[in-house]
This record gives structure tokens, C-alpha cells and sequence, in this order.
């Protein structure tokens, strides 16, 4: 594995090249390794459009359950959906599969423990279970949830806009975002 996908803020790197079954296998292996030693044992899964995505999703899931993690996957999300979801399903944690801003080639991991981004050195804690191979065994298991609607009635039952019509535009960018937000704004009365 190499150590330079363990960046400041996240895990990210190319695929298939870094990232592939075995990397992620490992690299789920270390963190359900570190979530159970930090007291965690459900966490919420969520993804992006990029074609790898699903790939990822499935290789992380399979080494989490095999920790002993417990898997709530949100299915395909932007990332602020993943955030919400910690909070709004009780969870311990979450993992957003994305490659953020980076080229299509690249994907990666934003961790999360409780409510909290995990970054620094606590990803180099990561990478060091993943080096010396001193994982946890148990019987996980996953299951699926949509937070989509929750999420969009929580955005737009917090923000007041007035009687001013308006129209706007979406473009997705061929992002996860475009759905979301779609709804969101039609939701609030303007014409999308």
C-alpha cells in the first residue's frame, strides 16, 4: 500500500492502481480496527457518481463487516449528505467515498468519527494499522437506507426565502449533487 494516499484530510488515490481490492480490503480492515478501538461499531456509507465508486463501496464494505462493523449504506450522496446522515441515523461515524475535486482517475475516503472530520495524524493511525496488519475480527453486517428525503425536508424547513418567485438553473455537473439540489430549490418554490 502506498503511504502517500493517507494525505492530510483524507485517503485518496488513483484507481485501480492504489486503490483496488486489495488496498481497500486493507485499508477496511485498519478502520474498523479503528473505529472498534475508539468505541465505534456503526458507521453510515456513502458515495459518489465516479464510476470506481460502487467498486470501492463493496471492497471497504466487505473488509468493515469483517471487523465487526456494522454498515448503514446511504447509497449515492453528496457529500453534506453523509455528514447529515451521522447525526440524523444515531451513528458512530461515517465514510464518504469521493474523489472530491481531483481528476477521474482518483477517488478516496472522508472519515468521520462521531460527528467529527478525522484528519492529521489520527489518518496516519490509520495507516499504521494498515501497515502492522493488527486488525480486529467479528461479524458485521450491512443494510441500506435512503436519508435523501430527510435530508432535503431538514434543509428546506430551515431556511425562509420570502414570496419573491424565482428561477434558477441546476447543473449537476454530472456530480451527486444535482438531484439534491434540484429538489431542494423546488421544494422552496423556485422554478428549476
Amino acid at each position: 500500500m502506498n503511504p502517500h494516499i493517507f494525505r492530510e484530510y483524507d485517503i485518496r488515490g488513483t484507481y485501480p492502481d492504489e486503490l483496488n481490492e486489495k488496498t481497500v480490503g486493507l485499508l477496511g480492515n485498519a478502520l474498523g480496527a479503528y473505529y472498534r478501538e475508539k468505541g465505534a461499531k456503526r458507521i453510515s456509507l456513502g458515495q459518489d457518481c465516479r464510476l470506481s465508486s460502487p467498486d470501492l463501496a463493496a471492497w471497504l464494505s466487505r473488509a468493515l463487516v469483517a471487523s465487526g462493523m456494522e454498515i448503514v449504506d446511504i447509497g449515492t450522496v453528496p457529500t453534506p449528505v453523509l455528514y447529515f446522515s451521522i447525526h440524523h441515523l444515531r451513528v458512530d461515524g461515517g465514510i464518504q467515498i469521493t474523489g472530491s475535486h481531483n481528476p477521474p482517475a482518483f477517488n478516496g475516503f472522508k472519515i468521520c468519527l462521531g460527528e467529527m472530520s478525522v484528519y492529521g495524524e489520527e489518518i496516519q493511525k490509520i495507516r499504521k494499522i494498515a501497515e502492522s496488519g493488527d486488525f480486529i475480527a467479528g461479524n458485521g453486517k450491512v443494510g441500506k437506507t435512503d436519508v435523501r428525503a430527510a435530508y432535503i425536508d431538514y434543509v428546506t424547513g430551515n431556511i425562509q426565502l420570502g414570496s419573491v418567485k424565482r428561477k434558477v438553473v441546476v447543473d449537476g455537473g454530472n456530480g451527486t449533487g444535482g438531484p439534491v439540489g434540484t429538489e431542494i430549490y423546488r421544494r422552496l418554490g423556485f422554478e428549476t
